[in-house]
């Protein structure tokens, strides 16, 4: 899609209009250079609320099937039913929780209900609206399985508001190698130089961003960095000050 189009029928100064820092950002950057910009964005826990929506999810089904397991280590633990693909985690599910149901059965309706829980964080649809109205092409690079992540996508309307999107799975390519960051520049057409990742992993987000020359953002949501870890150019609390940053640099 380009991004020059205004999918969402509103003007193309909407978002900042409704929200000053933004204004003020988009403004600034906008008349720094016409060369098209790339801001690639990672989607689970970057642009959407991906654990909240499950936890969410998880709370009403152990609720339904009267389930005595302990839901908040499942709250600090659920990343290790996501080492694999998404039957193998309801799978892990089941197992976990000691379940009476089928594991198909549970990642079918957790499809089916991501479309109410799943949402954008805050501010996120504005600094979209404020990157594109900046000049910025703006991409979703994700790791994960294409039916999956495409689903997650069109759950909470992004597609309408990115340019590109490259998920590992269609592309045969995961963060944080370098041909899907590729990918994703090429398909935007605009250069990974000067351009951004901002992404919550530092394994992959982090790691493949610095790996390909973009300034990287990481988005450590109460986490400490340690001094093994990849290390980012910035470091923020959330995806909102990602853009105000993004925006406010030349």
């Amino acid at each position: 899609m380009s991004g020059d189009a205004d999918p969402t029928g509103l003007s193309s100064t909407a978002a900042t209009a409704r929200n000053p820092v933004f204004r003020w950002a988009s403004e600034r950057s906008v008349n720094l250079g016409a060369m098209p910009r790339l801001a690639l964005f990672d989607l689970d826990d970057t642009l959407i609320s991906s654990k909240g929506a499950f936890i969410a999810w998880t709370e009403e089904l152990v609720a339904a099937h009267s389930s005595p397991a302990d839901v908040r280590w499942f709250i600090d633990n659920e990343h290790i039913f996501w080492t694999g693909s998404p039957d193998d985690a309801f799978r892990g599910l089941v197992e976990h929780f000691g379940l009476a149901a089928d594991p198909a059965e549970l990642l079918a309706d957790y499809q089916f209900r991501m479309v109410d829980l799943l949402k954008p964080f805050d501010g996120v649809l504005d600094g979209l609206e404020a990157l594109r109205d900046a000049g910025w092409r703006i991409g979703i690079v994700t790791n994960g399985f294409g039916d999956f992540q495409n689903a997650k996508i069109d759950a909470v309307g992004l597609r309408a508001y990115v340019d590109v999107v490259c998920i590992s799975d269609v592309e045969g390519s995961w963060k944080p190698e370098s041909k899907i960051f590729q990918l994703a520049s090429e398909r935007a057409g605009a250069p990974l130089e000067g351009g951004w990742m901002v992404g919550d992993s530092l394994s992959s987000d982090i790691a493949g961003g610095n790996g390909v020359g973009l300034h990287t953002a990481w988005i450590r949501h109460g986490r400490t960095l340690g001094s093994m870890d990849p290390q980012p150019e910035q470091v923020v609390e959330t995806t909102t000050e990602a853009f105000q940053l993004i925006l406010s640099r030349p």
